[in-house]
C-alpha cells in the first residue's frame, strides 16, 4: 500500500494545503494520504497554535469527501512534542509499508537541521512541493539526490498570509476551504496570534 504523510501546523488549513494534498497524491499515485496536524511542534511556540481540536476540526472539514484522503490526531495520540521521525515509525509499522512523506520547498532547505535527519532518509521516502518563487528544487535535488522533487505548480498561499489578512481586516475568500472560512474568520479576529 502506497502510504502519503502531510504533517504541518495547518494554523489555519488552507486551499493551498488541499491542492498540494490532491496533487501530491496523484503524483506519487498514493493509496491513501493522511493529514497531520502537529501537535507540540519542534520549532515554534505551541501556545501560537490554535488549540489542537480547532485545528483538526478544520482539516476534517475541508477534505470532507476528498477521496483517499484522511485527517489523523495520531500526533495528539503520542503527546508530546511532534518529531517526524516517530509518526514516520509509527506509520510505517501500521500499514507495513515505507510512507512518502510530504516536505515544502523551504523545509527540505533545511532538511539537514531535522532531528535524526539521516534516519529519517532511510524510513521514508520524501517528496518536495514548491513554495519558493525563486526556485531551490535543483539544489535540494543536488543535496538530497534520494529526494523526490514533484513537478506541481507554485501554490502562492501561507497560513502567515491567512492570518496576516484576517488581523487587517482583509477578506479571505477563496484562500480557505468554505467549509471553515467563518470559523477561521472568527477564531483569527477573537485572538490576536
Amino acid at each position: 500500500m502506497r502510504i502519503g504523510l502531510f504533517g504541518g501546523a495547518f494554523n489555519p488549513v488552507h486551499n493551498g494545503h488541499v491542492i498540494i494534498a490532491i496533487l501530491s497524491k496523484e503524483y506519487l499515485d498514493l493509496d491513501k494520504l493522511l493529514m497531520l496536524p502537529t501537535f507540540i511542534p519542534p520549532h515554534r511556540d505551541p501556545g501560537r497554535l490554535v488549540p489542537f481540536e480547532k485545528r483538526m476540526e478544520w482539516l476534517k472539514k475541508a477534505f470532507d469527501g476528498v477521496n483517499g484522503v484522511e485527517v489523523s490526531d495520531y500526533e495528539k495520540q503520542k503527546g508530546g512534542i511532534s518529531y517526524s521521525i516517530e509518526t514516520i515509525k509509527h506509520f510505517s509499522e501500521e500499514f507495513r509499508s515505507k510512507p512518502y512523506f510530504l516536505i515544502g520547498e523551504d523545509s527540505a532547505l533545511n532538511f539537514d537541521k531535522w532531528y535524526r535527519y539521516e534516519e529519517l532518509m532511510e524510513k521514508a521516502f520524501f517528496a518536495v512541493y514548491p513554495r519558493l518563487k525563486e526556485s531551490k528544487l535543483t539544489e535540494i535535488k543536488e543535496r538530497f539526490p534520494s529526494f523526490i522533487v514533484m513537478d506541481l505548480p507554485l501554490i502562492g498561499l501561507s497560513s502567515t498570509m491567512v492570518r496576516k489578512r484576517i488581523l487587517e481586516g482583509k477578506p479571505i475568500r477563496g484562500m480557505v476551504p468554505s467549509s471553515v472560512e467563518r470559523d477561521v474568520l472568527k477564531t483569527f479576529q477573537e485572538v490576536v496570534i
